[in-house]
This record gives structure tokens, sequence and C-alpha cells, in this order.
């Protein structure tokens, strides 16, 4: 099963033929209009947002056994919870919610509601988590490198990092560009897997992604 995790930045209509490149049998796609989403005949579709032009979107291209299995709770911007022959998925776009809850404040909360639903020992978190530990300053009592500890914990790595044998914080690649600039790179994009599950990601160039969006995609290859 191939999964794409993508913040498109909005307009995917114009970029749809990018994402076909890719051939997902799943795409998650974050600051996704719900039109992008909802407009087309596909086996599977969700989204989920308080502004109908910029929310999570998930799309499923491939037929498959699909299903809303848990609630997403809308005070906790912005996630989707299905699964996907026998795979759990958790959607992740995090936001804010107001000064306190936001980013990393919110993906803790949102691992916390759904700790059984991704425990299964075949289960994701996939998407734009807006967090990395270089910033674990700015977030005590509920960091990147403790979200990194409570996944790892109910049984998630993330796979970049298990492929590569990188330490959080000290990634080479780079998932998202500040201001468009290449200058300014940093790896806030993520899947963590169950650790019994075979996968392998490979994160976009830059030479093609960044005309498009400041976000690299995620291309994620489960066994």
């Amino acid at each position: 099963m191939r999964i794409v995790s993508w913040n498109c930045s909005m307009a995917l209509y114009k970029k749809r033929h990018l994402l076909d490149e890719l051939a997902p049998d799943v795409a998650v796609l974050q600051e996704v209009s719900k039109k992008d989403i909802e407009g087309g005949n596909y086996p599977f579709a969700a989204w989920v947002g308080s502004n109908p032009h910029k929310g999570l979107g998930v799309i499923g291209f491939s037929p498959g056994s699909y299903r809303m299995t848990e609630p997403g709770d809308r005070g906790l911007p912005w996630h989707l919870p299905f699964s996907v022959d026998g795979l759990n998925v958790v959607a992740l776009w995090a936001h804010q919610l107001d000064k306190d809850l936001k980013y990393v404040r919110v993906t803790h909360k949102i691992v916390d509601q759904h700790a059984r639903f991704l425990g299964t020992g075949r289960a994701m978190i996939v998407g734009d988590f807006n967090s990395n530990t270089v910033w674990d300053h700015q977030h005590r009592g509920r960091n990147h490198s403790m979200l990194v500890d409570k996944l790892r914990g109910i049984g998630l790595d993330s796979v970049y990092h298990r492929q590569h044998q990188s330490a959080h914080g000290a990634e080479q690649a780079k998932t998202f560009f500040h201001n468009w600039d290449r200058d300014l790179g940093h790896h806030i994009d993520y899947a963590f897997v169950s650790s019994g599950v075979e996968a392998k990601v490979t994160v976009g160039e830059i030479e093609h992604w960044l005309p498009y969006s400041d976000h690299m995609p995620l291309v994620i290859d489960l066994d």
C-alpha cells in the first residue's frame, strides 16, 4: 500500500497531476479545499476543517475496505481517524485551537484520545505535525520529544528516523521551507507506524515540489 501525505498549500485542482504522478492508494492532504476532496468519485473521501478552502482531507484512490472507525474531535484541529484494509490511520494537520492548544500540544491530545486505536499493532499517524525536537523549549510539558516517546510507548516510531537511523532534530531531509525559502528548511511532516510494520518513506525533491508548495510530500510504502 502506498500512502502519500502532502500539504498542498491550497488549490489542489491546479496540482492534481503532481499527486497522480505519485500513484497513491491513499492520499492525506493538508491545506486542501472541501470541494477538491468531496467533488470526485472516489472509493473513499473525508474532509474536516473550519474553512472550506483550507482543511484536512483524505482520498482513497484504490478500492479497499475503508471506514471511519472513530469520531474525530473537531475541538482538536485537525485529524481524521479511519481504517483501510486492516490498517488504522490517523490523518493529521496539527493546527491551532487557541493560544495554549496549538501544534504539538494538539497532537498530544489527539494521540491520547486515539491511543487504543493506534496501539493495535498495525497503525499509523501521518501528516503535517508542525513540530520538531528543535522547538521543544517552546512547548514545555507537551513537546515533540515527549510526543515521540508517547508514540513509542504505544508501539509506533517514525519511518524516516527508523530508515535513516537519525535522531529527531537532526534530520537531513527537510519537509517544509518557511516563506518558501530554501535556506529555512525544517522537518515537520512525519509518518509514525507500528514497529512491526515494514515501511519505507521518500521525501519529495525540493527542485520539483517547491514551485507548488512550501511542503514536500511524504511517500510511504507499506508491506
